[in-house]
Protein backbone atom coordinates (compact mmCIF):
# COMPACT_ATOMS: atom_id res chain seq x y z
CA UNK A 1 0.00 0.00 0.00
CA UNK A 2 2.88 2.17 0.59
CA UNK A 3 3.93 2.01 -2.62
CA UNK A 4 0.87 3.48 -4.45
CA UNK A 5 1.66 7.26 -3.14
CA UNK A 6 5.46 7.13 -4.89
CA UNK A 7 4.09 5.39 -7.96
CA UNK A 8 1.71 8.34 -8.05
CA UNK A 9 4.56 10.90 -7.47
CA UNK A 10 6.65 9.13 -10.14
CA UNK A 11 4.34 9.26 -12.60
CA UNK A 12 3.30 12.96 -11.79
CA UNK A 13 6.93 14.27 -12.12
CA UNK A 14 7.50 12.02 -15.41
CA UNK A 15 4.66 14.01 -17.26
CA UNK A 16 5.38 17.39 -15.65
CA UNK A 17 9.17 16.83 -17.24
CA UNK A 18 7.27 15.16 -20.77
CA UNK A 19 4.47 17.70 -20.98
CA UNK A 20 6.21 20.29 -23.10
CA UNK A 21 7.43 17.56 -25.02
CA UNK A 22 3.76 16.20 -25.64
CA UNK A 23 2.05 19.55 -26.47
CA UNK A 24 4.49 20.00 -29.05
CA UNK A 25 3.77 16.53 -30.42
CA UNK A 26 0.06 16.97 -30.27
CA UNK A 27 0.28 20.66 -32.03
CA UNK A 28 2.93 19.15 -34.56
CA UNK A 29 5.38 20.60 -33.67
CA UNK A 30 9.33 20.56 -32.01
CA UNK A 31 10.92 21.89 -29.14
CA UNK A 32 12.61 24.26 -31.30
CA UNK A 33 9.20 25.81 -32.04
CA UNK A 34 8.40 26.67 -28.35
CA UNK A 35 6.25 29.67 -27.57
CA UNK A 36 8.49 30.81 -24.33
CA UNK A 37 6.17 32.19 -21.55
CA UNK A 38 8.60 32.79 -19.23
CA UNK A 39 12.31 32.86 -19.27
CA UNK A 40 12.62 29.22 -18.00
CA UNK A 41 10.59 28.12 -20.99
CA UNK A 42 13.68 28.71 -22.87
CA UNK A 43 15.67 26.62 -21.45
CA UNK A 44 14.16 23.85 -23.34
CA UNK A 45 14.97 25.01 -26.82
CA UNK A 46 17.84 23.37 -27.94
CA UNK A 47 18.67 25.59 -31.17
CA UNK A 48 21.45 28.34 -29.53
CA UNK A 49 20.20 31.16 -31.86
CA UNK A 50 16.83 30.35 -30.96
CA UNK A 51 17.74 29.74 -27.14
CA UNK A 52 19.69 33.23 -27.29
CA UNK A 53 16.48 35.21 -29.20
CA UNK A 54 14.26 33.62 -26.50
CA UNK A 55 16.02 34.79 -23.55
CA UNK A 56 16.19 38.42 -25.51
CA UNK A 57 13.02 38.66 -26.31
CA UNK A 58 12.05 38.60 -22.04
CA UNK A 59 15.39 41.05 -21.04
CA UNK A 60 14.37 43.78 -24.13
CA UNK A 61 10.59 44.61 -24.80
CA UNK A 62 11.15 46.42 -27.62
CA UNK A 63 12.56 43.25 -29.26
CA UNK A 64 9.75 41.09 -27.83
CA UNK A 65 7.35 43.83 -29.31
CA UNK A 66 9.26 43.50 -32.91
CA UNK A 67 9.36 39.58 -32.84
CA UNK A 68 5.19 39.66 -31.85
CA UNK A 69 4.83 41.75 -34.94
CA UNK A 70 6.84 39.82 -37.64
CA UNK A 71 5.20 36.92 -35.82
CA UNK A 72 1.78 38.06 -36.70
CA UNK A 73 3.09 39.37 -40.53
CA UNK A 74 3.92 35.88 -40.74
CA UNK A 75 0.80 34.27 -39.88
CA UNK A 76 -1.36 37.02 -42.13
CA UNK A 77 0.99 36.26 -44.89
CA UNK A 78 0.43 32.79 -44.38
CA UNK A 79 -3.64 33.18 -43.79
CA UNK A 80 -3.80 35.35 -46.98
CA UNK A 81 -2.16 32.60 -48.99
CA UNK A 82 -3.80 29.61 -47.86
CA UNK A 83 -7.59 32.23 -47.91
CA UNK A 84 -6.50 33.43 -51.63
CA UNK A 85 -8.88 31.55 -54.14
CA UNK A 86 -7.01 29.31 -57.04
CA UNK A 87 -7.31 30.20 -60.49
CA UNK A 88 -10.47 27.85 -61.04
CA UNK A 89 -11.91 29.37 -58.12
CA UNK A 90 -11.52 32.81 -59.79
CA UNK A 91 -12.90 31.52 -63.01
CA UNK A 92 -15.67 29.81 -61.49
CA UNK A 93 -16.97 33.40 -59.61
CA UNK A 94 -16.15 35.04 -63.19
CA UNK A 95 -18.89 32.28 -64.65
CA UNK A 96 -21.25 33.04 -61.85
CA UNK A 97 -21.31 36.88 -62.44
CA UNK A 98 -21.81 36.28 -65.70
CA UNK A 99 -24.84 34.43 -65.32
CA UNK A 100 -25.87 36.74 -62.87
CA UNK A 101 -25.36 39.77 -65.78
CA UNK A 102 -28.85 40.01 -67.15
CA UNK A 103 -27.17 41.55 -70.32
CA UNK A 104 -24.63 38.34 -70.60
CA UNK A 105 -24.32 36.83 -74.36
CA UNK A 106 -27.75 38.72 -75.46
CA UNK A 107 -26.33 39.77 -78.60
CA UNK A 108 -24.28 36.31 -79.88
CA UNK A 109 -27.35 34.41 -79.38
CA UNK A 110 -28.98 37.03 -81.39
CA UNK A 111 -26.30 36.41 -84.39
CA UNK A 112 -26.83 32.87 -83.45
CA UNK A 113 -30.09 32.26 -84.27
CA UNK A 114 -29.89 34.75 -86.87
CA UNK A 115 -27.77 32.54 -88.73
CA UNK A 116 -30.07 29.68 -87.43
CA UNK A 117 -33.33 31.73 -89.44
CA UNK A 118 -31.19 32.28 -92.63
CA UNK A 119 -30.71 28.81 -93.47
CA UNK A 120 -34.10 27.88 -92.33
CA UNK A 121 -35.74 30.21 -94.68
CA UNK A 122 -34.08 29.20 -97.39
CA UNK A 123 -34.10 25.59 -96.87
CA UNK A 124 -38.01 26.31 -96.89
CA UNK A 125 -38.81 28.25 -99.59
CA UNK A 126 -35.65 29.22 -101.33
CA UNK A 127 -35.95 32.84 -101.60
CA UNK A 128 -34.15 35.92 -100.74
CA UNK A 129 -32.48 36.55 -97.63
CA UNK A 130 -32.17 40.01 -95.83
CA UNK A 131 -28.69 41.08 -95.90
CA UNK A 132 -28.07 45.10 -94.95
CA UNK A 133 -30.96 47.02 -93.26
CA UNK A 134 -34.13 47.33 -95.71
CA UNK A 135 -36.13 50.63 -94.82
CA UNK A 136 -38.21 53.25 -96.28
CA UNK A 137 -38.08 57.02 -95.46
CA UNK A 138 -40.82 58.45 -97.37
CA UNK A 139 -39.76 61.85 -95.54
CA UNK A 140 -36.32 63.04 -95.15
CA UNK A 141 -34.60 66.37 -95.27
CA UNK A 142 -31.32 67.31 -96.19
CA UNK A 143 -29.05 70.22 -95.57
CA UNK A 144 -26.66 71.63 -97.70
CA UNK A 145 -27.97 70.44 -101.42
CA UNK A 146 -25.92 69.45 -103.75
CA UNK A 147 -27.19 71.03 -107.10
CA UNK A 148 -23.92 71.07 -109.08
CA UNK A 149 -21.97 67.33 -107.90
CA UNK A 150 -18.50 67.35 -109.49
CA UNK A 151 -16.28 65.09 -109.86
CA UNK A 152 -12.00 65.29 -110.87
CA UNK A 153 -12.04 64.16 -113.93
CA UNK A 154 -15.65 65.08 -115.61
CA UNK A 155 -15.84 68.36 -114.18
CA UNK A 156 -19.42 70.00 -112.65
CA UNK A 157 -22.45 69.15 -113.94
CA UNK A 158 -26.00 70.17 -112.20
CA UNK A 159 -29.90 68.68 -112.85
CA UNK A 160 -32.53 69.67 -115.01
CA UNK A 161 -34.68 70.61 -112.12
CA UNK A 162 -34.23 72.47 -108.86
CA UNK A 163 -33.11 70.22 -106.07
CA UNK A 164 -35.47 70.11 -103.04
CA UNK A 165 -34.68 69.75 -99.91
CA UNK A 166 -37.26 67.39 -99.27
CA UNK A 167 -37.26 63.69 -100.83
CA UNK A 168 -37.55 59.42 -100.16
CA UNK A 169 -34.80 57.65 -99.37
CA UNK A 170 -35.22 53.90 -99.30
CA UNK A 171 -32.58 50.93 -98.93
CA UNK A 172 -33.22 47.11 -100.05
CA UNK A 173 -30.74 45.02 -99.56
CA UNK A 174 -30.93 40.77 -99.61
CA UNK A 175 -28.42 37.89 -100.41
CA UNK A 176 -28.85 34.24 -101.86
CA UNK A 177 -26.23 31.38 -100.77
CA UNK A 178 -24.39 29.94 -103.65
CA UNK A 179 -23.08 26.19 -104.54
CA UNK A 180 -25.25 25.12 -101.34
CA UNK A 181 -23.22 22.07 -100.12
CA UNK A 182 -19.81 22.78 -101.68
CA UNK A 183 -18.44 23.99 -98.37
CA UNK A 184 -18.38 22.90 -95.00
CA UNK A 185 -21.64 23.97 -93.01
CA UNK A 186 -19.62 27.09 -91.32
CA UNK A 187 -19.07 28.90 -94.41
CA UNK A 188 -20.67 30.07 -97.18
CA UNK A 189 -20.58 31.56 -100.49
CA UNK A 190 -23.03 34.59 -101.26
CA UNK A 191 -24.43 36.78 -103.69
CA UNK A 192 -25.43 39.62 -102.24
CA UNK A 193 -27.69 43.30 -103.46
CA UNK A 194 -28.16 46.41 -101.82
CA UNK A 195 -30.02 49.28 -103.56
CA UNK A 196 -30.20 53.18 -102.71
CA UNK A 197 -32.42 55.17 -103.35
CA UNK A 198 -33.42 59.30 -103.35
CA UNK A 199 -36.30 60.33 -104.77
CA UNK A 200 -37.83 63.60 -105.14
CA UNK A 201 -41.47 62.66 -104.61
CA UNK A 202 -42.53 65.92 -103.39
CA UNK A 203 -41.37 67.52 -106.53
CA UNK A 204 -44.44 67.57 -108.75
CA UNK A 205 -43.73 70.28 -110.63
CA UNK A 206 -41.35 67.67 -112.31
CA UNK A 207 -42.60 64.57 -111.95
CA UNK A 208 -41.06 63.31 -108.66
CA UNK A 209 -37.69 62.38 -110.56
CA UNK A 210 -35.62 59.95 -109.05
CA UNK A 211 -32.31 62.20 -108.37
CA UNK A 212 -30.12 59.29 -107.67
CA UNK A 213 -29.35 55.72 -107.20
CA UNK A 214 -27.07 53.66 -106.37
CA UNK A 215 -27.19 49.78 -107.07
CA UNK A 216 -24.59 47.50 -105.40
CA UNK A 217 -23.54 43.93 -106.07
CA UNK A 218 -21.46 41.62 -104.60
CA UNK A 219 -19.67 38.25 -103.86
CA UNK A 220 -18.37 37.19 -100.90
CA UNK A 221 -17.47 34.24 -98.48
CA UNK A 222 -18.54 34.08 -94.79
CA UNK A 223 -16.62 31.69 -92.41
CA UNK A 224 -19.26 31.59 -88.58
CA UNK A 225 -16.18 31.34 -86.28
CA UNK A 226 -18.16 31.82 -82.68
CA UNK A 227 -14.87 31.64 -80.83
CA UNK A 228 -14.77 32.67 -77.26
CA UNK A 229 -11.72 35.33 -76.68
CA UNK A 230 -12.86 36.15 -73.33
CA UNK A 231 -13.53 39.93 -73.05
CA UNK A 232 -15.32 39.65 -76.94
CA UNK A 233 -16.85 36.55 -78.98
CA UNK A 234 -15.92 36.77 -82.41
CA UNK A 235 -18.25 35.71 -84.68
CA UNK A 236 -16.84 35.34 -88.38
CA UNK A 237 -15.34 36.76 -91.25
CA UNK A 238 -16.30 37.79 -94.70
CA UNK A 239 -14.08 38.46 -97.86
CA UNK A 240 -15.29 39.15 -101.40
CA UNK A 241 -15.10 41.62 -104.75
CA UNK A 242 -18.34 44.77 -104.42
CA UNK A 243 -19.03 47.18 -107.05
CA UNK A 244 -20.69 50.12 -106.81
CA UNK A 245 -22.06 52.78 -108.88
CA UNK A 246 -25.13 55.18 -109.73
CA UNK A 247 -25.64 54.05 -113.39
CA UNK A 248 -25.40 57.12 -115.06
CA UNK A 249 -23.60 58.58 -117.94
CA UNK A 250 -21.50 61.27 -118.16
CA UNK A 251 -20.94 63.53 -117.05
CA UNK A 252 -22.75 62.13 -113.86
CA UNK A 253 -21.59 58.92 -113.89
CA UNK A 254 -19.46 57.18 -110.29
CA UNK A 255 -18.45 54.15 -109.54
CA UNK A 256 -15.65 51.83 -108.15
CA UNK A 257 -14.83 48.21 -107.64
CA UNK A 258 -13.29 47.08 -104.15
CA UNK A 259 -11.75 44.02 -102.18
CA UNK A 260 -13.51 43.97 -98.98
CA UNK A 261 -13.33 42.08 -95.68
CA UNK A 262 -15.53 41.59 -92.75
CA UNK A 263 -14.91 40.63 -89.00
CA UNK A 264 -17.60 40.83 -86.08
CA UNK A 265 -17.78 40.37 -82.69
CA UNK A 266 -20.41 40.60 -80.29
CA UNK A 267 -20.28 41.30 -76.04
CA UNK A 268 -23.38 41.49 -74.23
CA UNK A 269 -25.85 43.59 -76.00
CA UNK A 270 -23.28 45.18 -78.48
CA UNK A 271 -22.54 44.11 -82.14
CA UNK A 272 -18.51 45.53 -83.36
CA UNK A 273 -18.25 45.22 -86.80
CA UNK A 274 -15.62 46.08 -89.21
CA UNK A 275 -15.25 46.20 -92.89
CA UNK A 276 -11.84 47.34 -94.40
CA UNK A 277 -11.53 47.37 -98.16
CA UNK A 278 -8.85 47.74 -100.80
CA UNK A 279 -10.11 49.73 -103.91
CA UNK A 280 -9.16 47.90 -107.33
CA UNK A 281 -7.40 50.22 -109.17
CA UNK A 282 -9.31 51.60 -112.86
CA UNK A 283 -7.44 52.65 -116.54
CA UNK A 284 -7.65 56.14 -117.32
CA UNK A 285 -11.90 56.73 -117.26
CA UNK A 286 -11.78 57.03 -113.47
CA UNK A 287 -15.20 58.56 -112.63
CA UNK A 288 -13.94 59.54 -108.87
CA UNK A 289 -10.47 59.11 -108.02
CA UNK A 290 -10.27 61.17 -105.08
CA UNK A 291 -13.10 59.25 -103.52
CA UNK A 292 -10.87 57.41 -100.81
CA UNK A 293 -9.89 61.09 -99.40
CA UNK A 294 -13.63 61.32 -98.52
CA UNK A 295 -15.00 57.39 -97.76
CA UNK A 296 -11.65 55.90 -96.54
CA UNK A 297 -10.87 53.03 -96.48
CA UNK A 298 -12.83 51.00 -93.88
CA UNK A 299 -16.75 51.12 -92.63
CA UNK A 300 -16.84 50.66 -88.64
CA UNK A 301 -19.96 49.60 -87.15
CA UNK A 302 -21.64 49.36 -83.84
CA UNK A 303 -25.25 48.02 -83.14
CA UNK A 304 -26.80 47.39 -79.44
CA UNK A 305 -30.01 46.17 -78.91
CA UNK A 306 -31.98 47.93 -76.64
CA UNK A 307 -34.83 45.04 -76.19
CA UNK A 308 -35.93 42.65 -79.23
CA UNK A 309 -37.60 45.50 -80.92
CA UNK A 310 -35.49 48.34 -80.46
CA UNK A 311 -31.73 48.76 -82.04
CA UNK A 312 -29.59 51.50 -82.30
CA UNK A 313 -26.93 51.41 -85.09
CA UNK A 314 -23.91 53.71 -85.72
CA UNK A 315 -22.09 53.80 -88.84
CA UNK A 316 -17.97 55.79 -89.49
CA UNK A 317 -16.48 56.18 -91.86
CA UNK A 318 -13.04 58.15 -91.98
CA UNK A 319 -10.32 59.00 -94.24
CA UNK A 320 -7.43 58.89 -92.13
CA UNK A 321 -6.09 61.91 -93.52
CA UNK A 322 -4.59 65.07 -91.73
CA UNK A 323 -8.07 66.77 -93.48
CA UNK A 324 -9.95 64.29 -91.23
CA UNK A 325 -13.25 63.92 -93.40
CA UNK A 326 -15.66 62.14 -90.98
CA UNK A 327 -19.17 60.61 -91.83
CA UNK A 328 -21.33 59.25 -89.13
CA UNK A 329 -25.01 57.52 -89.94
CA UNK A 330 -27.02 57.01 -86.80
CA UNK A 331 -29.93 54.75 -87.12
CA UNK A 332 -32.61 53.73 -84.12
CA UNK A 333 -35.91 51.13 -84.58
CA UNK A 334 -38.67 50.86 -82.71
CA UNK A 335 -41.97 48.91 -82.34
CA UNK A 336 -44.99 50.64 -84.79
CA UNK A 337 -48.21 48.67 -84.16
CA UNK A 338 -48.13 45.30 -84.07
CA UNK A 339 -45.62 43.85 -86.89
CA UNK A 340 -44.44 47.07 -88.09
CA UNK A 341 -41.09 48.79 -87.11
CA UNK A 342 -40.66 52.48 -86.99
CA UNK A 343 -37.23 53.85 -88.36
CA UNK A 344 -34.94 57.21 -87.66
CA UNK A 345 -32.02 58.11 -89.12
CA UNK A 346 -30.00 60.74 -89.01
CA UNK A 347 -26.49 60.86 -91.52
CA UNK A 348 -23.73 63.56 -91.83
CA UNK A 349 -21.27 63.17 -94.44
CA UNK A 350 -20.11 62.48 -97.28
CA UNK A 351 -21.04 59.38 -99.60
CA UNK A 352 -24.42 58.90 -98.26
CA UNK A 353 -24.58 58.56 -102.20
CA UNK A 354 -22.14 58.55 -104.83
CA UNK A 355 -22.84 61.19 -106.55
CA UNK A 356 -22.57 63.21 -103.52
CA UNK A 357 -19.20 61.60 -102.29
CA UNK A 358 -17.48 64.99 -102.17
CA UNK A 359 -20.12 66.85 -101.03
CA UNK A 360 -20.97 67.16 -97.12
CA UNK A 361 -24.72 66.34 -96.20
CA UNK A 362 -26.82 66.46 -93.42
CA UNK A 363 -30.33 64.58 -93.48
CA UNK A 364 -33.20 63.26 -90.92
CA UNK A 365 -35.50 61.01 -91.96
CA UNK A 366 -38.45 58.74 -90.68
CA UNK A 367 -40.15 55.98 -91.75
CA UNK A 368 -40.35 51.94 -91.70
CA UNK A 369 -38.16 49.59 -90.87
CA UNK A 370 -38.55 46.57 -92.97
CA UNK A 371 -35.33 44.34 -91.86
CA UNK A 372 -33.24 45.10 -89.29
CA UNK A 373 -30.08 44.43 -88.56
CA UNK A 374 -30.65 41.66 -86.25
Amino acid sequence: MQKRPCAWLSTAATLALLWPALTLAKEGGSPDDIQASSPEDCALIREGVQRLACYDSFNNPKIARENASKQDVEAAEQNAETLAPSSEQQNRAAEALDRDDPDAGVMTNMVERSVKAEKALFSFSGSFISHRPSYILPVTRMDDKNQQPSSPRLGTTGYDYEVENEEAKYQISFKVPLLTGWLEDDTTLWFGYTQRSFWQVFNQDDSAPFRETNYEPEIFLRHLANWDLGFVTFNGMSVGINHQSNGQSEPRSRSWNRIMAGAAFTRGRWLFSLQPWYRIPEDKENDNEDIHRYLGYADYNVVYKLAEDRTFSLRLMNNLHSDNRTSLEFGYSFPLGGTIKGFFQYYNGYGESLIDYNHRIERFGIGIMLNDWL
